[in-house]
């Protein structure tokens, strides 16, 4: 007998666990089915060297809403959190590197060092306080439905105020940031977030807008009751035993209330009824489990364009689904060592101690940043790499051997489409390219060398489902943001197809690991049951 279920959720991840989770709270009967043999999506721990854990590909978990945190009780499911002194780390290419002190007055100081004349010092807090003003005149809430362009664009009522909203929305963060430094230094450790997943350059029209996407963040969970906001913009809470702990915690969560998890279950088709509403899955190994609804979390495009039944879609939606731009531009980098790595910019021990489990990047300039758009327009990719990484092993030692260290490294600016060749022919050579960037910044890293795994944006593709690599489903940019995420008529969570709904990091507000597409997604179901 087929096995009937409330709400099935297609795909693990976190967003699809803490689905699953507030409608398990509510009394459904949940099934959760994750195609690999464990669940977490991207946000897993895994050995990905003989002998070394790390968080295989996505790094940090600093965004989790500490509202799901708590209704989850993920501490008391396993999850601890530990909070390095530093936030981040900017490393260039003379050896010096930008430490945003948490110190004022010490941060303050660093400003000063790389600034280009005292305007540059008063320039480098005005682009800070400019993208908070823009994030609370926009007043808009990542717990509520999207809002449209019109909605948004209708509270900046000022000519100052429009500028603004025309700087983040259709300018380039090349431009914003020119208005207020001069220093490349200054310019870089902004620009470099702003071009962060998204298939844009510092030049790009309306690429300043993901340095607006902390700033929202902090306003949204201000408005409800937690208020994370700080100087930067950023934190730095991070989870012992890696990524993979947090979704660990969140499946115990769910289980303890009844929902039923299955691995190594893929799903081949979402199954409709000939009503057109949502009917239950069908698995690769030809299981079939019912359901009135079912909330993917994979991507909105495999969704509509792979997932479901042919005929299930309008053709003119189905025509917008397979449009959606993906451009994957990532991978995923795992450098392994036998003893501890020493950055060139500390200045002592103790300051390289607080350098190591410290997010760092290395983006030496708005120019290195365009260049490596630029080959990935033309289907190449720069030997001259962007990266942003962790220390695994710094924030917990057990995550390798005794006086060995791993870490986790996003490399930016990679195409998924390459102009010549293929990427498993290419995959070592983007392993040593990233080897010899940040052996400039570690130079005692070739001394201490174990090993080097890469996931190129097709490895991506194949082992976590990242349709074209792209681990933000899509850029987030206007015209992909709002009501206009993941595209028009499936906004709210809900699609054409009565019962489905999505709740990936591809649907509103596309708030990377915060868990608010999973928390929104499922308050919607739970709305629109019938009493």
């Amino acid at each position: 007998m087929t096995e009937q279920f409330d709400a099935i959720v297609v795909g693990g991840g976190h967003s699809g666990l803490v689905g699953a989770f507030y409608l398990a709270r509510a009394g459904w009967r949940v099934l959760l089915l994750e195609a690999r043999e464990q669940v977490g999506g991207c946000c897993v721990t895994e050995e990905v060297v003989p002998g070394y854990r790390c968080s295989s590909v996505a790094n940090s978990s600093h965004s989790l809403d500490p509202r799901i945190i708590s209704d989850m009780r993920l501490t008391e499911h396993g999850l601890r959190y530990t909070s390095p002194e530093l936030g981040s780390l900017t490393l260039f290419n003379d050896g010096r590197a930008f430490v945003p002190w948490p110190d004022r007055a010490r941060r303050r100081a660093e400003v000063e060092r790389f600034a280009d004349g005292p305007e540059d010092v008063e320039g480098f807090f005005a682009v800070i306080e400019r993208t908070r003003r823009v994030s609370e005149r926009m007043d808009i809430s990542f717990y509520d439905d999207p809002p449209s362009l019109a909605e948004v664009a209708a509270r900046f009522r000022t000519p100052e105020e429009i500028a603004d909203l025309n700087a983040f929305l259709f300018g380039s963060v090349a431009d914003l940031l020119s208005e207020h430094l001069r220093s490349p230094e200054l310019k870089a450790f902004f620009a470099a977030t702003a071009v962060a997943t998204n298939l844009v350059g510092p030049h790009t029209p309306g690429g300043a807008y993901l340095l607006l996407q902390r700033p929202l963040w902090e306003e949204s969970m201000a408005a409800v009751g937690t208020d994370d906001r700080n100087d930067l913009m950023m934190r730095n809470a991070a989870p012992l035993g890696g990524i993979g702990s947090v979704t660990t915690a969140m499946a115990a969560s769910i289980r303890s209330l009844g929902a039923r998890i299955e691995t190594g279950a893929r799903v081949e088709r979402i199954l409709v009824d000939d009503a057109g509403s949502v009917a239950g899955v069908r698995l690769t190994d030809g299981r079939e489990f019912r359901a009135g609804t079912v909330l993917s979390n994979v991507d909105p495009k495999l969704t509509f364009t792979r997932l479901l039944e042919p005929g299930a879609l309008p053709a003119e939606f189905l025509a917008r689904a397979r449009a959606i731009k993906m451009d994957g531009t990532s991978a995923k980098v795992h450098i392994a060592m036998k003893g501890t790595p020493r950055f060139a910019a500390a200045t002592s021990d103790e300051e390289n101690a607080l350098f190591l489990p410290t997010n760092f990047r290395i983006a030496s300039s708005i120019e290195t940043l365009h260049e490596a758009y630029n080959e990935a327009l033309m289907g190449r990719w720069s030997r001259r790499v962007t990266v942003t990484g962790i220390m695994d092993s710094a924030i917990d030692p057990d995550m390798a051997p005794p006086g060995h260290h791993i870490m986790s490294l996003s490399v930016r600016g990679v195409p998924y489409h390459l102009a010549e060749g293929d990427w498993d022919s290419q995959r070592d050579a983007l392993g040593q390219a990233v080897l010899e960037t940040v052996s400039f910044h570690i130079p005692n890293l070739p001394d201490i060398l174990d090993q080097v795994h890469v996931y190129t944006p097709l490895d991506l593709e194949r082992e976590f489902g990242l349709l074209e690599g792209s681990g933000s489903h899509g850029d987030i940019m206007p015209g992909r943001i709002f009501d206009a995420r993941p595209l028009p008529g499936a906004a709210d969570y809900r699609t054409p197809v009565g019962g489905l709904y999505l709740c990936g990091v591809g649907t509103w507000p596309a708030n990377f690991m915060s868990g608010v597409t999973g928390y929104n997604a499922s308050q919607r179901m739970l709305a629109d049951r019938p009493a």
